[in-house]
């Protein structure tokens, strides 16, 4: 029994070493991110370009993932209706299911090539069109001189006056021809080989993406295969590495930011694609020139929130006012028409509440992450905001019952003072009671008690299980 006891002791004793070596391994840890954060300040150069050269390698595999996440609803949506008919009269139900998963990406990837095709099959002649022209229909190579002369006649003819602001305008436009005399002959010549330089770098960029894209697609069918495995393994690192409670809510989070994400994308594209066919029937109702391309340029633009319908409107009104005025008029007044439309009914009846962000946030959300990563932060930021926002305010609202107050913003509108003595406690099955601090807080003590002795019989269960197995050892 004195060998079972040193043993018991022993094994103690290796419990705290670990316990120590456990903060000893936190502690180095804290410490080497303090000296890597203060060495990516100092270097911050390097350091960019050390993650600008990892995001330019990583790049189609980027490209795969962003793609896979884009098309998923719409692969599932085919697997699930699959899923119903074959399933049911297969044998072996882990077979039906593969069948049903590449049936479903085979799906989904030919819609998306055929959508493609049919844009570019209406795009490209309609573009051409436009700038060439047609038998019956002036091109914009045939319109804007036209319009520049009729623009220079009546600049003439504001010069030629005798008011102020003729002799204003007229040494205004000798001082910017000055200016763009001199541009020409001291940048534009002095730099040709430059400018070459920059178009030949431009070309190669567009062979870059073309790659990313023919590459990502690869990934993006790996990716899609294989995302129940993909989702499996992230749930095991997370159990892993976080206690049981803590790994719970990781997951949660994580699957309502996927929903968030899920809707909030699926929803606008769904979205942008009724008002891109909305525009087309309107403009063919007011006979307005460029249908299509206008259509497509509104459909487009129109999945970037709050920006997107004057990035789309602007220039699609410019390119109907080189043909007629009266028609761009026309024009304006009915996106105007079409993006209220879209605003107050369409989008809150397609998207729902998979967003829950106020205007200003979203407004927010598109300045902040358009300024930091460009159209992708655009398109992205607002969902990504919606999440920080989501889990903000869990932890607020979880922090606010832990000490006994009211989680409803409702609560805090005319609140002055919250009084010291009596608590809120909040209970989700029971209406808000208030009691006094010294119970609310004894009632916090014993919760927090029986959570910690909970985590201590966790970490020491294995200890435990392998004591009991020592005595029976020691009594054998």
């Amino acid at each position: 029994m004195e060998d079972g006891d040193k043993i018991i002791r022993e094994r103690r004793i290796n419990g705290q070493t670990k316990k120590y070596a456990h903060i000893g391994v936190v502690a180095f840890f804290v410490i080497a991110a303090a000296v890597l954060l203060v060495f990516i300040f100092l270097r911050f150069d390097e350091f960019t370009d050390f993650l600008s050269g990892v995001f330019g390698a990583m790049s189609p595999v980027i490209v795969g993932i962003v793609m896979a996440y884009l098309l998923n609803p719409f692969m599932s949506f085919f697997e699930n209706g699959l899923s119903r008919v074959i399933c049911k009269h297969a044998r072996k139900i882990t077979r039906a299911k593969k069948v049903c998963r590449i049936l479903a990406l085979i799906i989904t990837m030919v819609i998306l090539v055929a959508g493609f095709s049919f844009v570019l099959y209406l795009l490209v002649p309609e573009l051409t069109d436009t700038v060439m022209g047609t038998d019956t229909e002036e091109g914009l190579i045939d319109i804007l001189p036209a319009q520049s002369e009729n623009l220079k006649e009546w600049f003439n003819g504001v010069l030629n006056g005798d008011s102020k602001f003729s002799y204003w305008a007229k040494d205004a436009f000798e001082k910017g021809t000055t200016y763009i005399e001199d541009f020409i002959n001291d940048k534009v010549f002095n730099y040709t080989s430059d400018i070459v330089g920059y178009v030949a770098s431009g070309v190669w960029s567009v062979f870059g993406i073309v790659y990313d894209i023919i590459i990502g697609i690869v990934f993006s069918v790996y990716i899609l295969l294989a995302k129940d495995t993909f989702g499996a393994h992230a749930k095991k690192i997370v159990y892993s590495l976080f206690k049981r409670r803590r790994a719970n809510v990781i997951v949660r989070v994580a699957r309502q930011c996927h929903y968030k994400f899920t809707g909030a994308i699926t929803g606008k594209i769904v979205d942008s694609i009724i008002i891109g066919v909305m525009c087309f029937i309107g403009m063919f109702i007011l006979d307005l020139p460029y249908r299509v391309l206008i259509s497509v340029i509104v459909a487009v633009t129109n999945v970037i929130p709050f920006f997107g319908p004057y990035i789309g409107g602007i220039p699609s009104a410019f390119l109907i006012l080189c043909f007629d005025p009266l028609k761009a008029l026309y024009f304006v007044i009915f996106i105007i028409v079409l993006q209220q439309f879209d605003c107050n009914l369409l989008t809150p009846h397609i998207v729902g509440d998979s967003i829950g962000l106020s205007p200003f946030w979203v407004l927010f959300a598109c300045v902040v992450f358009g300024a930091m990563f460009g159209l992708p932060g655009m398109l992205l930021g607002v969902p990504g905001m919606a999440c920080i926002y989501m889990i903000i305010k869990e932890i607020v609202e979880y922090r606010l019952k832990r000490k006994g107050l009211h989680p409803e913003t409702g609560y805090y509108y005319n609140l002055d003072s919250v009084d010291e003595h009596e608590m809120v406690v909040i209970d989700p099955n029971e209406e808000p009671v208030k009691v006094y601090k010294d119970d609310y807080e004894e009632r916090i003590r014993r919760e927090n008690e029986s959570l910690y002795n909970e985590e201590d019989q966790d970490i020491s269960g294995s200890d435990s299980g392998n004591e009991e197995e020592t005595d029976k050892e020691i009594k054998k």
